[in-house]
């Protein structure tokens, strides 16, 4: 029997992840006012609060939803969020270049943000829904394939080839865990060795085509193309073990760090935190990562499992891909560092996966 409101799953309630998701707020806010000091930046810190209180109320309202009523929003939500994401490409705002924004005057809504929890939604739908069964040959993937091509079709006119490779990943890490034939990856595999090479030439933009070659060689134009990786990498490098200390990283304070708000606030916490406080952080993703497992464990159902299976995916590309891009490991690609980033659709993108995630985990069977 299934008590999904009884005392015994209030005690069971995931309150690990609860207080990870708080730790990494907190740190971000405080990293955040250090990375906003800067002329026209100071009210960020204040805004970023506000869209964490926000989305402190999402959760409460998230939190109690029936799976059926999830189940029954699936493709709903995946219909609305396509319409916005293809809504953007008209009348979106224009940004650094790009084209991500809806202005709704009191927020800026970024739509693909939250087609991430939309395709997750819409794929763990249609795999619930099938009878058949993995594992899953090429031919079985179409449905799923024409449900995530348009999504990162979309983001990447934007463009934003980040969060359209985000997007992809997590589809895949679901598709992955629900079982695909040995032949189909090892046919999907070598596809994609043969056509990395006509990407780079044919799909990548130019300045996307700078992002690789200066990964690959940062020193080749220090003054341009290389100059966020070196920044980054220099910051990184000078918080040594222990850090300079709050508010004392000089790369962040004379602004030589490039969108250190945003995509590259890892370096500034770096700078002043040091090795440990890396660490740290990295500990504290991991045991938000942990408790989420949690929730993959406390699913009832095959619905509930991969949402919780894709939610844990994004948490987990975000955190790699970003952090990777800032060391030097990943080539420079527009993604948030979860909880960390300055932005109002990111923070309530994770809000949301956290209110699902803990939506999930309070469900057990009691016997």
């Amino acid at each position: 029997m299934l008590k999904s409101d009884s005392p015994e799953v209030i005690r069971s309630f995931n309150l690990g992840l609860v207080i990870s998701t708080l730790l990494i707020v907190l740190t971000g806010l405080v990293t955040l006012y250090s990375a906003s000091r800067g002329p026209g930046l100071q009210t960020l810190t204040k805004l970023q609060a506000i869209y964490f209180l926000s989305g402190c109320v999402l959760i409460a309202g998230i939190v109690f939803i029936e799976s059926d009523l999830l189940k029954k929003l699936a493709y709903p939500t995946y219909a609305g969020c396509l319409l916005l994401l293809g809504l953007v490409l008209v009348v979106g705002h224009v940004g650094n270049g790009s084209q991500r924004w809806i202005n709704l005057g009191f927020f800026r809504l970024q739509p693909s943000e939250f087609a991430k929890i939309a395709i997750i939604l819409a794929l763990a739908r249609y795999f619930a829904d099938d009878k058949t069964g993995a594992p899953y040959s090429l031919k079985r993937l179409l449905v799923p394939a024409l449900l995530i091509i348009p999504y990162f079709l979309l983001i990447k006119k934007q463009p934003d080839m980040g969060t359209a490779g985000i997007v992809f990943l997590t589809a895949a890490s679901m598709i992955f865990f629900i079982g695909v034939e040995w032949k189909s990856i090892f046919l999907v595999l070598v596809v994609a060795l043969i056509s990395i090479p006509l990407a780079y030439k044919y799909v990548l933009h130019d300045y996307q085509r700078n992002r690789v070659k200066t990964f690959l060689d940062p020193t080749s134009d220090p003054k341009a193309t290389g100059y966020n990786a070196l920044q980054c990498r220099i910051a990184v490098g000078s918080g040594k073990v222990l850090g300079k200390g709050y508010l004392e990283g000089t790369q962040a304070q004379l602004n030589f760090i490039p969108e250190q708000h945003t995509d590259f606030i890892f370096s500034v916490f770096a700078e002043e935190r040091g090795f440990v406080g890396a660490l740290f952080l990295l500990g504290l993703y991991a045991s938000y990562l942990l408790f989420s497992v949690r929730a993959v464990l406390r699913a009832r159902d095959k619905f509930e499992l991969l949402i919780a299976v894709g939610l844990t995916a994004v948490m987990f590309w975000h955190v790699f891909i970003n952090i990777g891009m800032v060391i030097g490991v990943l080539p420079i690609v527009g993604v948030t560092l979860p909880f960390f980033s300055y932005g109002g659709s990111s923070m309530m993108m994770f809000m949301i996966c956290t209110a699902l995630l803990l939506n999930i985990s309070r469900k057990r069977y009691i016997f």
